[in-house]
């Protein structure tokens, strides 16, 4: 535990690795046995960080061109979104907090004295700090030099009560008949975000809520409000900014991905049309990856895109062996459906014997809340999206893969004739097709 007058105090509680799972439900029970003081606000986290799972916290930033402005805002949005049952915790977060000394001049009685705001501050400024003089040459060396009240790296605001000024009369008055001073907090650092300042609000999430409902529960209160010109809010700052970023990422990967896919299998069937039939598996994994995050209740996240990633190489190959044993069989002088139905019955027990033992492999880490390096992303999503797409596109594909082949060798002959009739050259039925 530690003290400090102006950041508050901190506790920091070790749990058991037994507990570890249930930390969200063991803050909340922290919450309810704190004692309720008007005078104090409590914050209950978890050291561990976001661990990139979604989890833990969520965060917006206020944008605006006065940071004093900014503070009058958060702190009328921090009642409302405190009021939200998705959210816990709701602070304003400007880094570590600092101590000032406001020192506010009272301009009529100085006057009345013969001094301005500015020769009071100046004084102030001399008995605390110093002000700098002209330098001191010696030889080619300049010397920097101070001037200040002895013992002023010593002094307190409350010495301030001993200062006195000398009116030009030479009558000597009290510091503090001319000036009142506070001593408060302020924040260390001032955030900017694409060169406008910011104010980051901070907040917890409550038990099985997930990081999507927490941003929807702040878009919920701060949508309505009507904010002064030139101030708004936004998500992009902070992790989730750097979530955005990283499904684009992926979004693109996923996308380069297909197209080496493609042309990979265009290249070794010397075909452009029956490889998009293999292709199909990919759509119906997808398909299953969402089927199965629906039933779980699972967030979409990094994980799940890397899930997705893996499927991909893995859901083609059904398609692959199946289709080139279809193949097979027809340049054996076998007809197109006795092959597709020869070639669906004979490869149907090794894809479900494959499929099946990859998904058995995914169900343990599917189950488990196991976290990359302790306290990072979880596995669960990633073993999710894969186990429900293999299920899903195994099935689907099996039933309708000879289907796609079919419609696609006909438009393959089709385009074929067309192409011969438009040249004038004689109509040759086609034998097999050549994949």
């Amino acid at each position: 535990s530690w003290y400090s007058e102006q950041e508050g105090s901190s506790t920091t509680v070790t749990i058991d690795e037994k507990y570890a799972k249930d930390i969200k439900a063991l803050q909340e029970e922290i919450r309810k046995g704190l004692p309720k003081s008007a005078r104090t606000d409590y914050f209950v986290g978890n050291q561990g960080g976001d661990g990139g799972n979604g989890n833990q916290g969520v965060q917006v930033q206020l944008v605006g061109d006065s940071s004093s402005m900014l503070q009058e805002i958060g702190q009328e949005v921090l009642p409302l979104l405190a009021q939200r049952p998705e959210l816990r915790d709701v602070r304003i977060d400007n880094g570590e907090k600092g101590g000032e000394l406001k020192v506010h001049v009272d301009r009529e009685r100085a006057a009345a004295f013969g001094f301005n705001a500015e020769q009071v501050a100046s004084f102030v400024g001399l008995a605390l700090r110093g002000a700098p003089l002209r330098e001191f040459r010696r030889g080619d060396n300049e010397v920097p030099v101070w001037v200040r009240f002895a013992g002023a790296e010593q002094s307190s605001p409350e010495d301030l009560a001993s200062y006195s000024v000398r009116t030009g009369d030479g009558r000597s008055v009290p510091l503090l008949s001319l000036v009142s001073v506070d001593v408060g907090s302020s924040a260390t650092q001032i955030g900017r975000t694409n060169r406008q300042t910011t104010l980051t609000i901070k907040a917890n999430l409550a038990e099985k809520v997930t990081a999507p409902d927490g941003r929807k529960a702040m878009e919920a209160v701060l949508t309505p409000m009507s904010f002064p010109a030139g101030y708004g809010f936004t998500f992009d700052g902070g992790d989730y900014g750097n979530d955005n970023e990283a499904m684009q990422q992926m979004v693109f990967n996923l996308l380069i991905a297909l197209v080496m896919i493609y042309v990979v299998m265009a290249a070794v069937f010397e075909s452009l049309l029956f490889p998009a039939a293999i292709m199909s598996g990919v759509l119906f994994s997808i398909f299953g990856v969402f089927w199965l995050f629906w039933i779980t209740g699972t967030s979409f996240g990094i994980m799940s895109f890397i899930g997705i990633l893996v499927l991909m190489g893995v859901v083609v190959n059904n398609g692959i062996v199946m289709i080139e044993h279809i193949n097979n069989l027809r340049r054996g002088g076998m007809g197109r459906t006795q092959a597709l139905v020869e070639g669906s019955r004979e490869r149907l027990r090794p894809i479900m014997m494959t499929m099946g033992t990859a998904i058995l492999a995914m169900v343990p880490i599917s189950l488990t809340n196991t976290q990359m390096f302790g306290d990072g992303p979880e596995y669960a999503p990633m073993a999710r999206a894969i186990a429900g797409g293999l299920a899903f596109s195994t099935v689907v594909s099996l039933l309708f893969l000879p289907t796609i082949y079919a419609v696609l060798d006909d438009l393959r002959s089709a385009v074929t004739r067309l192409i011969r009739r438009a040249r004038g050259l004689e109509l040759v039925e086609p034998g097999a097709a050549r994949l």
